[in-house]
């Protein structure tokens, strides 16, 4: 038997370090590759890690809501031979620790990872240079919020303590949770990007009778509609890399997730190799599990190419939506309803939608986003192109 220590993996986005929610083992369990050993709660949902090993537990390093940075030890096994090349389980685990090595001082970001930030906030910590370790904190359970680096950054550089708040003015004050924060950082770092929306009036008949037939919602028939457009429009599935443009073989589609913890972004893989039976299944899937905290690691890993949000499912008709990190195109889908619409010169009602689409206008032009939206809707309009998609 060898003795190996498992750390704390990077679960994506340049995560820092997750909360231990919950031990699905103990010390003295024999575990197979891959079986589940914890939940960890990041700041986009509550994972279940995989063990890299086949093996007995020895130690569990950190208790039930203890924060464990990326890197630090988490379990330690016995595992069988001298070696574990081969039974490292996911390709997205991290390097595996030597023994001994997890009482070594481990620091990320700005300060000590003893101090409770999340990444968003020790980035911008570092952005403004303050000192984590320096500040007070007022979020939940001693956490630092965005604003508590703001402030302090602002009575450095003004050099007097900052003017009492006007508590008067406030009714209450709302702590931000990891993924308020992580959507807060997100957008902030989005809002750099020079995008742009256009929009099209679908005409929905089509895209109803055929979705109706199928027994599916209209997103997975226009996910397979889009996935058909891209082969025309590669651009669509690009992203800008400071001096090129890298254009990708697969389509990863992020889908928006409304819950009760905050907008969830997992991602849809390989989209275009699927069919519309297969893709409504898949996003219900992911949906469901984005609203029960059971994503696992790969369904929210920073892998989309293009993100789809269907604003319709709330009632909002139209909208404009911002870039997921990593794409270059996001398509949102407003309500279908019956609207006046002129066809063959006549005013009729028909069930209509407003698609819009934002677009990274240093990656397409405004001609060549509505060339390709104009596309998608031709596509959605005919019967025969739809049941031309693969079903």
């Amino acid at each position: 038997m060898a003795e190996r220590v498992f750390v704390m993996p990077d679960l994506g986005e340049g995560l820092e370090e997750g909360k231990i929610v919950r031990w699905l083992v103990a010390p003295g369990d024999t575990v197979e590759l891959n079986q589940p050993l914890v939940e960890v709660e990041t700041a986009k949902a509550v994972v279940e890690v995989p063990s890299p090993f086949s093996g007995r537990v020895v130690t569990l390093h950190g208790e039930e809501d203890d924060d464990m940075p990326v890197g630090a030890a988490l379990v330690t096994f016995d595992v069988e031979g001298e070696g574990s090349t081969g039974a490292r389980g996911p390709a997205d685990m991290p390097e595996l620790a030597d023994v001994g090595k997890e009482d070594a001082p481990i620091r990320r970001g700005s300060a000590p990872v003893g101090v409770k930030a999340t990444p968003p906030v020790r980035k911008l910590a570092k952005d403004l240079g303050v000192d984590l370790a320096t500040i007070s904190s007022s979020g939940t359970a001693g956490r630092i919020t965005e604003e508590d680096v703001r402030r302090s950054a602002r009575r450095r550089d003004e050099g007097t303590p900052m003017a009492a708040t006007r508590d008067d003015l406030r009714i209450e004050r709302l702590p931000t949770d990891p993924i308020r924060a992580s959507i807060a950082g997100t957008l902030t770092e989005q809002s750099r990007i020079p995008q742009v929306t256009t929009f099209r009036t679908l005409d929905a008949s089509q895209l109803q009778n055929f979705r109706t037939e199928l027994g599916v919602s209209p997103l997975p028939v226009v996910v397979a509609a889009l996935c058909t457009t891209i082969e025309v429009h590669p651009l669509l599935n690009a992203t800008w890399s400071q001096d090129h443009i890298d254009l990708r073989g697969k389509v990863n589609v992020a889908i928006a997730v409304d819950t009760d913890r905050g907008l969830m972004i997992p991602v849809l893989q390989d989209a275009s190799r699927r069919a519309i039976a297969e893709l409504a299944a898949e996003i219900a899937r992911l949906a469901d599990a984005a609203r029960s905290g059971s994503l696992a690691i790969a369904d929210i890993a920073p892998t989309a190419t293009i993100a789809v949000s269907n604003t319709g499912s709330y009632g909002s008709e139209a909208g404009t939506p911002i870039l997921s990190p990593g794409t270059s195109v996001t398509l949102a889908i407003g309500a279908i309803a019956d609207r006046a619409l002129v066809v063959d010169g006549a005013v009729v009602a028909r069930p209509a939608a407003t698609l819009s689409l934002t677009f990274d206008h240093r990656v397409l032009d405004g001609a060549a986003a509505g060339r390709a939206l104009t596309d998608l809707v031709d596509l959605l309009q005919s019967d025969r192109a739809l049941r031309d998609l693969p079903r």
